[in-house]
């Protein structure tokens, strides 16, 4: 599904039974464009949307037909919708520090229920990147071929798939460092897409995968399956290799988005390797929460270290033509994963590092996160 091309924000419009009574003709008029007022008059529940208000903020909104008005708050991001808010008087505008006439949106509580989680995702506005590595990086490798590469826009997960999020959504932790927000590990790739849709199910969101021939048939980790993809779906997916390298790139063209070097300040990984013989750091032989250190120019965290990432693709040399949202070959033996490890050497932390392996693996220094198109 396209979305809005804008990074939204979303408010839960919170008013009662008084409100209700009052208001309801006219936002039935004013309020809506598609006809779906009338059900959310019903639910009496709210939620207007724009990229420039802030979170936990309110203001009053105030129809210009009846006088009436209500408040909201800002409870995180959302893409779109299909309804408008209309009408609204200028001390809304001001208050809201909007022009009149912004396009501003409205939901029902469905819909926020839905789409809070994207408060945790970033939108990646699309673009073309050189993929790979040029000959000069120090310590790449062979399997880095510079190449262009175009990808959409989609949305990816602040931060590493959480032990929280893995087992609210699983039922099961199976993590060798506990904690709630340390990266889940110990996952296999077969795991990490079943979670996707069940996630996407729970939230009302059309599931990217559909998973056959699953061994075991129940319980984990999940040691063989039939995958296929629907890049069109609604709900959550693992990044392609390409779109995981663009993201963690954010814009740059060096071996890591912190420049020629990245040190044990900036990323969990084995600082008694470091990266083209730079000074050491520290080993914390472990995983860190979740957002322990500085996100890349982009707003996302632990693109480099802490655990590596499973890819969508399979593995295999890259083309030396141009593509445009590649998602590997159609088969193969190996999955890629990305971005190192708390127990990585600092030259397997770079952007465009890239390994394979068999997805039935489930190890302590791998895990994952999350997009949707």
């Amino acid at each position: 599904m396209k979305r809005n091309n804008r990074q939204c924000i979303i408010l839960a419009v919170l008013f009662y039974g008084l409100f209700f009574t009052v208001f309801a003709g006219a936002q039935v008029r004013n309020f809506s464009q598609r006809g779906r007022a009338t059900q959310e008059l019903q639910d009496n529940r709210f939620v207007i949307a724009h990229p420039s208000l802030p979170l936990n903020y309110k203001v009053m909104v105030e129809n210009t037909t009846t006088g009436n008005s209500i408040e909201v708050i800002v409870i995180g991001r959302i893409l779109a919708s299909t309804d408008r808010i209309a009408d609204l008087s200028a001390a809304v505008w001001q208050r809201l520090g909007l022009s009149p006439g912004t396009d501003i949106r409205i939901f029902t509580a469905d819909t926020v229920q839905q789409e809070t989680s994207l408060s945790e995702m970033v939108r990646i506005n699309g673009g073309a990147f050189t993929m790979g590595s040029p000959a000069s990086e120090p310590e790449r490798g062979r399997d880095e071929t510079p190449h262009r590469v175009t990808v959409s826009s989609f949305y990816m997960g602040k931060y590493q798939v959480t032990q929280k999020d893995y087992e609210e959504i699983m039922g099961t932790n199976p993590s060798r460092f506990k904690g709630p927000n340390l990266p889940v590990e110990m996952v296999s790739w077969y795991d990490a897409v079943e979670y996707c849709n069940k996630r996407s199910q729970k939230e009302g969101l059309s599931p990217a995968y559909t998973i056959n021939s699953r061994t075991p048939a129940a319980g984990y980790p999940i040691t063989n399956a039939r995958v296929s993809l629907n890049r069109n779906a609604t709900g959550y997916r693992l990044p392609t290799e390409a779109e995981w390298e663009y993201a963690s790139r954010a814009g740059t063209a060096t071996p890591f988005s912190t420049g020629n070097n990245i040190t044990t300040s900036q990323a969990n990984y084995n600082g008694y390797h470091p990266y083209n013989n730079n000074a050491k750091g520290t080993n914390r032989e472990k995983t860190t929460d979740v957002g322990s250190f500085a996100p890349n120019p982009w707003g996302l965290y632990d693109m480099h270290g802490n655990v590596w990432e499973w890819c969508w693709d399979w593995y295999a040399s890259y083309p030396s033509r141009v593509q445009t949202n590649p998602l590997g070959p159609a088969s193969g033996t190996l999955r890629v994963f990305r971005g190192g490890s708390w127990g990585s050497a600092g030259h397997y932390l770079r952007s465009d590092c890239r390994f394979g392996i068999n997805p039935f693996y489930h190890l302590s220094i791998i895990g994952f996160r999350v997009v949707r198109s």
